[in-house]
């Protein structure tokens, strides 16, 4: 395992996503994969205000399941934990719920269902362009006054907002975000292809900003939902119908030669791959490990140590 410093904890540099536990991961399959990530080094836990949310405003299954875990476990002190609240009801992606009541209640809901007093990272779930950045990290700056928060992250920003945000907080002696989370994988995707135009997906132009500003980025959907792994068996009929929409296109297509070669050459699964290009980057860069079986998270973390050279990475361009 790769470890990154940040602010002063030491980060693996592979989290392991906790998105429907409770849910459709069973409660026991979600303790396995916790056990497993642990006994392989894996330091960072990423969940959700909404994850596992039956209904607005209810409890999250993700952050209980992990709040049960670590108390049994005695683990809170030894890991990170990174949470994201504000997030929109899912019955209007466009209401956002950015003010300081829906922020108060959710950080103290996820406080309550982690069991603990303070969160390592919190995120803003999704930004609201109707607001000034200026304003929203005003108003994020009262969860680490109140020491309910260490550290601000910003999830689904694009960098331009990143930046007018942490330029004022600057300016402004307030916390500034450290760190952000996005949709990045070597497959390339878009808000229009996933069918969220509320999510922000890496650009060419984003991604030279965070090298440029050394910037931490946290992947979600990494390996594209296994799309090199299940093309190059020979199983796209096994993609979902979801991960087809998103990820199956030409050039998409165009990329699995070259981690099938790639993967050949060095010996490593073509998931290897896929999250060594984004843990080679030369911005600090964690992708999210997250899936269903037991099984697909210990072979992620089997290749967790690889790093491609300048080379491979423009090879796969």
């Amino acid at each position: 395992m790769k470890y990154l410093d940040f602010a002063g904890k030491k980060l693996s540099q592979i989290a392991l996503g906790c998105d429907h536990y409770g849910e459709t991961i069973a409660e026991s399959t979600a303790l396995a994969q916790l056990d497993v990530y642990v006994q392989a080094g894996g330091t960072l836990l990423d969940t959700a205000h909404i994850y596992g949310q039956e209904k607005a405003g209810g409890p999250s299954t993700s952050e209980t399941v992990l709040g049960k875990w670590m108390h049994a476990n005695g683990m809170r002190d030894k890991l990170v934990v990174a949470s994201k609240g504000c997030h929109p009801y899912k019955e209007d992606m466009h209401k956002s719920r950015i003010n300081e009541k829906d922020m108060l209640l959710d950080i103290s809901q996820t406080l309550d269902q982690l069991k603990t007093d303070v969160l390592d990272i919190w995120f803003f779930h999704r930004d609201n362009l109707q607001m000034g950045a200026d304003e929203i990290i005003d108003l994020a700056s009262l969860l680490v006054e109140k020491k309910l928060v260490r550290n601000l992250g910003a999830s689904n920003w694009t960098t331009k907002r990143i930046e007018e945000a942490n330029t004022w907080a600057k300016t402004h002696h307030k916390p500034t975000f450290a760190i952000s989370e996005i949709q990045w994988s070597l497959a390339h995707c878009t808000p229009e292809t996933w069918g969220d135009d509320t999510l922000v997906c890496m650009t060419e132009e984003q991604r030279l900003w965070y090298e440029k500003h050394n910037f931490p980025v946290m992947c979600f959907a990494p390996q594209a939902k296994g799309l090199f792994s299940k093309v190059i068996a020979g199983k796209t009929e096994q993609l979902s119908v979801q991960a087809k929409n998103r990820f199956l296109t030409p050039i998409n297509l165009a990329l699995v030669p070259k981690v099938e070669t790639l993967a050949k050459e060095l010996d490593v699964s073509p998931a290897a791959i896929a999250m060594a290009y984004l843990t080679s980057q030369k911005n600090p860069t964690i992708p999210i490990a997250g899936s269903s079986k037991v099984g697909q998270i210990t072979e992620t973390l089997a290749g967790s140590d690889l790093t491609l050279t300048e080379e491979h990475l423009a090879y796969l361009g």
